[in-house]
């Protein structure tokens, strides 16, 4: 075995602030709209899901929202609430042919409240609908949903299908030090990454490929703040190589495709794809210690401990940071919890296997127990049976 141990760097991505819901404007957003207040209802709704933004008179001028590259505008006409974003304006040629096929194939869906509209040579994602059927969970869920699309289809159209932009916020650049470390962090992460996959290809195991393919999208996620034709690509490759429902070959050529890839990426791409965005609504999900509860303890933690008293130290090391990562890549936490779930991956980080397997177990069992729901007792002692060093 080539590899014998992980780095697990601090990340270059900068933590979003949480703030925290008032889901008390929710409940009375849903009570002004039950009672026909229509404007009201949208108000406390946006004031719900923007905490920090001056909500304007929607009627009178449109509300700005700033979502990583893209921008989205919300307003009240004619009696309806109309939200948009615009993706590119597309040019004459073959190329527009090719960016319309791929909204209208990838960006729209029967039943998805919004959908891409062609106006003259702009594309945007738009949704409208009346005041008296606006109801506050559809809002949340729209402005929730429409953002994300947008920031993540705008910038990398450029490149793939020479469109423009006309309508993009900018993404501040890294600094030259800042670049430098991801650059760095770039080239072990995938050089890693090829090392783990000729050794899932000795082994042949479909949960070794299932980890292997969660760590390799999820820890370049959570380390570095990617965007554009760079994020795109990895992400459509991930779609592949993360589906459980794929044939493990077709996964693992997906994914070692994606690994070539990658690795290929010059200076200068990286360099356009990294930077620092800002974000209205956060694109994480809001961590919950009964999350915490269910990736570090109980039978998932069971599983990774029977790797471990098997002496299968590789397996278990990659499955514990690949859980933490997971857990770091995809939700946002308080301070404390998101510096003691870094702390478990830097006590990790370097390790050999069978020590970075017992570091971060002990670690996860401590999480759970500062940070976690309780455990039904079943549970508690399944998990007590593996807390041993192995």
């Amino acid at each position: 075995m080539s590899i014998t141990s992980l780095r697990c760097p601090a990340p270059i991505r900068r933590r979003l602030p949480v703030a925290p819901r008032d889901y008390d404007l929710r409940d009375r957003a849903i009570t002004a709209f039950e009672q026909q207040d229509f404007a009201s209802s949208i108000q406390l709704a946006l004031q719900y899901l923007l905490p920090e933004i001056s909500i304007p008179d929607l009627a009178a001028e449109p509300l700005l929202i700033v979502q990583g590259s893209a921008r989205v505008r919300v307003h009240i006409d004619a009696g309806s609430l109309a939200i948009s974003a615009v993706l590119a304006e597309l040019q004459s040629g073959s190329a527009a042919t090719a960016a319309l096929r791929y909204y209208l194939t990838r960006l729209s869906a029967t039943g998805q409240l919004f959908q891409p509209r062609l106006r003259g040579a702009v594309l945007s994602l738009e949704f409208r609908d009346q005041l008296g059927l606006m109801h506050p969970l559809k809002l949340i869920e729209v402005l929730q949903r429409l953002p994300m699309e947008a920031d993540a289809n705008d910038g990398w159209m450029v490149e793939r299908f020479h469109v423009s932009t006309p309508d993009r916020e900018p993404v501040a650049t890294l600094a030259e030090p800042e670049f430098d470390q991801a650059w760095a962090i770039w080239n072990d992460h995938w050089s890693a990454m090829n090392e783990l996959l000729l050794e899932s290809r000795r082994r042949r195991s479909v949960r070794f490929l299932d980890t292997l393919g969660s760590l390799a999208a999820n820890h370049i996620r959570y380390l570095l703040p990617l965007f554009g034709p760079v994020r795109a690509d990895l992400n459509e490759s991930a779609e592949t190589f993360t589906d459980n429902e794929e044939h493990p070959n077709k996964r693992d050529s997906s994914l070692a495709k994606c690994i070539k890839s990658m690795s290929k990426v010059s200076q200068e791409q990286l360099r356009n794809c990294l930077g620092h965005a800002s974000y209205a609504i956060n694109p994480l999900q809001e961590g919950t210690p009964s999350l915490i509860s269910s990736m570090l303890s109980g039978n998932r933690m069971q599983s990774t401990g029977e790797l471990r008293s098997a002496g299968r130290s590789l397996e278990a090391a990659l499955e514990l940071i690949s859980d933490y990562v997971y857990l770091l890549a995809y939700h946002s936490w308080p301070a404390e919890i998101e510096s003691t779930l870094r702390t478990g991956l830097e006590q990790a980080s370097d390790k050999p296997w069978r020590e970075a397997a017992d570091l971060l177990w002990n670690h996860a069992n401590s999480t759970v127990r500062s940070h976690g729901n309780d455990l039904d007792p079943s549970v508690a002692e399944e998990s007590a049976e593996y807390s041993y060093d192995a």
